[in-house]
């Protein structure tokens, strides 16, 4: 028995009205009915249909019957049918039953490639990925990155004044398509390799679906700008610390920038913590929260740097720059490097500033990302501190990940394991010693 149910992707405003196809468990299928709805505020979501009285509303409501039951004819044929069965119901027959019921010619060739990125990333809202065996739902920020990903795309294609197909993505047209966002966006390395990351992954969905794809998409390939880390060691932290600041907004930033630079939490979560978040557990006491990213569950344990900073606001976090978390993230971004700044940060040091790498003061590299690199190089390498350790504090997923925000070139962790050597050495001539009393006495 088939089940159809339509929902929204918006809760108010004009919305696209979708439907989600499932035969048990041989078929899952979600497709737009190229229908909306004026404001998705007078959606029912327990009758699935719009409320009100108007004649749009009930031309609305009727279509959406009359298409429920075409879908339901269009099943029935399939049963009857003995040179047919449930594999030939696929997401391309829907779609194709769909476009019949509007009177929507098919495309000529295959669906476009702005089309289907823009139903891409308007599904992911209702779709989850699987990752360790555990399945997840997308996350409203990997939304709004797929959603600028095709505000870029239908710039890119405007830019060329045509409609690209699916089919059209190769080597070719990824080199025009960097080239636009490099010179005419200005976008940096990094965005553009993740943007074409995200190009591939469309691809990939729309191969899956049937839709007609160029085999030579399979060459185009994501890449990373050359990774520099730019982090505090513990005695600039210190120094940081100590530094009186000139004003209240810095001193307030000073504190933000060591909590996470002692927590190793993304600016994303950094800014949701309140006093709720602390809880003390077999006696220590630790920060204990939900990670906004990856939805992991994180219990931090406090740093005494961080509980000195709670103790100087009356057992609170630090209070917020503005209720915005963008401006906040903003702000904040700007303070610290005068922070930094105002504790004379000033060592010379290679990094990228405003998308060129070269040579700068240390003060004006520092970011929010900052406090979480620190976190992770200072501890990468300590006595007693893993990897496994680290990342379980710091929420990353895989190695891989953590291994680009440390500075492996960094020379304290040869320093570090000079002193191990060194450790390791008065340890062997200890034994020794002992060995000749022992012997002595003997």
């Amino acid at each position: 028995m088939a089940t159809i149910n339509y929902y929204t992707l918006q809760k108010t405003g004009v919305s696209k009205i979708y439907v989600r196809f499932r035969l048990g468990r041989k078929a899952d299928f979600r497709q737009s009915t190229m229908l909306s709805i004026k404001d998705a505020a007078l959606w029912k979501p327990d009758t699935q249909t719009a409320k009100g009285r108007t004649t749009s509303i009930k031309i609305l409501n009727q279509k959406l019957r009359e298409l429920k039951t075409r879908l339901e004819n269009a099943l029935d044929t399939i049963e009857k049918d003995s040179d047919k069965s449930s594999r030939d119901i696929t997401n391309k027959w829907l779609k194709q039953i769909i476009r019949d019921f509007n009177n929507e010619e098919p495309p000529t060739e295959n669906e476009g490639l702005i089309e289907f990125a823009d139903n891409f990333a308007n599904g992911l809202e209702n779709s989850t990925y699987k990752r360790n065996g555990v399945q997840y739902k997308y996350s409203q920020n990997t939304i709004n990155k797929y959603t600028n990903f095709v505000k870029q795309l239908k710039d890119f294609e405007n830019s060329q004044r045509g409609k690209f197909k699916c089919s059209d993505v190769d080597e070719s047209f990824t080199y025009s398509f960097l080239e636009y966002l490099g010179d005419t966006k200005g976008l940096s390395v990094n965005t553009k390799g993740r943007y074409v990351k995200r190009l591939k992954t469309i691809l990939k969905q729309a191969e899956i679906k049937g839709v007609k794809v160029n085999p030579k998409y399979n060459l185009i390939k994501g890449f990373e700008g050359e990774n520099i880390v730019t982090f505090l060691t513990f005695d600039e932290l210190e120094t940081v610390i100590e530094t009186p600041m000139p004003t209240e907004r810095l001193d307030i930033a000073r504190d933000w920038f060591i909590i996470a630079s002692y927590t190793a939490q993304r600016i994303s979560d950094l800014f949701r913590f309140t006093e709720k978040n602390i809880q003390t557990i077999e006696g220590g006491r630790y920060i204990v929260f939900k990670q906004f990213k990856t939805g992991a569950y994180v219990e931090v344990p406090i740093h005494y740097h961080v509980e000195n900073i709670l103790k100087k606001y009356k057992g609170k976090f630090p209070p917020r720059f503005t209720d915005n978390e963008q401006s906040n993230r903003s702000i904040l971004s700007q303070l610290i490097k005068d922070v930094c700044k105002e504790a004379k940060i000033n060592e010379i040091v290679r990094g990228r500033f405003n998308g060129k790498i070269d040579n700068y003061p240390k003060h004006k590299l520092i970011s929010n990302h900052t406090g979480r690199r620190s976190f992770c190089s200072n501890f990468y390498g300590q006595d007693g501190w893993t990897i496994p350790v680290i990342m379980n504090i710091s929420g990353h997923v895989n190695e891989s990940n953590f291994y680009k925000y440390i500075d492996k070139e960094d020379k304290t962790h040869s320093r570090n394991a000079r002193a191990l050597f060194d450790k390791m050495k008065t340890k062997s001539e200890q034994q020794d010693q002992e060995q000749t009393k022992l012997k002595k006495v003997e």
